[in-house]
């Protein structure tokens, strides 16, 4: 039964499909991806990139997308997690002390930061099991295309010289801040969607204009839900009053106290807003793909 799902794509002479016709055909195909997406996670939770929860949630992505789409899923989602994980780092190095004291949760991802960024391109997966289509395959890639773009313009954005400033009022804002924009982290926003969408039609596709297409629409609807993103955190996402510092912030509490809500809706935190966006990202994405047939 577990085999009927089991590397759906159709064959593309890419070095994934490839790869793909040789795993699948083994025996034991399955128990041998369960093994190495445990090692995969084992080494992202000892690397402190991952909390134990944030694993077992990896786990499940990780299997999930790569047993029904092949190791082009697993390809794509690899690259968004080393590249954010390496960005994260860089970031956290320069900025370590301001982004704790602003931003909720550290470069430790848990289960809930996962499923935000993973969980639609996981239920894309799944959709494509029971509905095969080049619009569900669209529909995955533009879920993690967002999640880089919102990823790189978040991380290298905090880098920047030039002061951000909101997405909405355009007055400058603390770096690192929900809702913050500069040309550096939107630059960078647009090389992490395209990135993905260049990794998707190599693994996924031959290189055709129409094929190029959908790649470029994918990366279209990733950037898109990173500034939808930054619209969100500038508008519903919850901040709070550091009034020791005078400073804006995403923590609830902070010095063992409960912060005041100055802006946004309690319950709309960044996970919340990272899931919306990542949705809209890839909805966008698979509405556009339909306008090329």
């Amino acid at each position: 039964m577990i085999g009927t799902y089991a590397n759906l794509v159709p064959f593309s002479y890419s070095l994934a499909s490839i790869f793909n016709n040789w795993f699948f055909s083994l025996d034991g195909a399955f128990w041998i991806l369960v093994l190495g997406m445990m090692a995969v996670v084992l080494i992202s939770y000892l690397a402190r990139q991952l909390t134990l929860k944030g694993s077992l949630a990896a786990f499940f992505v990780g299997l999930g997308t790569t047993w029904i789409l092949g190791f082009g899923a697993l390809g794509c989602l690899l690259l968004f997690f080393l590249a954010a994980g390496v960005l994260g780092a860089i970031a956290r190095t320069h900025k370590a002390k301001d982004l704790a004291s602003m931003q909720k949760k550290g470069g430790c991802r848990d289960a809930l930061q996962v499923f935000a960024n993973g969980g639609m391109a996981l239920f894309c997966a799944l959709l494509y099991a029971f509905s095969p289509s080049m619009i569900v395959l669209v529909m995955f890639g533009g879920a993690i295309a967002e999640a880089a773009s919102d990823t790189f313009a978040g991380e290298v954005g905090i880098l920047s010289r030039t002061k951000p400033v909101s997405i909405i009022t355009r007055k400058p804002m603390q770096p690192g801040l929900s809702g913050a924009i500069s040309p550096l982290g939107s630059m960078a926003g647009v090389l992490g969607s395209l990135l993905i969408a260049l990794c998707w039609l190599g693994n996924f596709l031959p290189v055709t204009g129409k094929n190029f297409g959908y790649a470029s629409v994918m990366a279209l609807g990733g950037f898109s839900g990173c500034i939808l993103d930054s619209f969100l955190g500038a508008t519903v996402q919850a901040h709070y009053l550091d009034e020791d510092t005078n400073t804006l912030t995403e923590h609830p509490f902070l010095h063992g106290k409960q912060l005041s809500l100055v802006r946004g809706i309690r319950w709309i935190d960044n996970d919340m807003v990272n899931l919306i966006s990542n949705i809209f990202g890839s909805l966008l994405a698979g509405a556009l793909a339909l306008t090329i047939g």
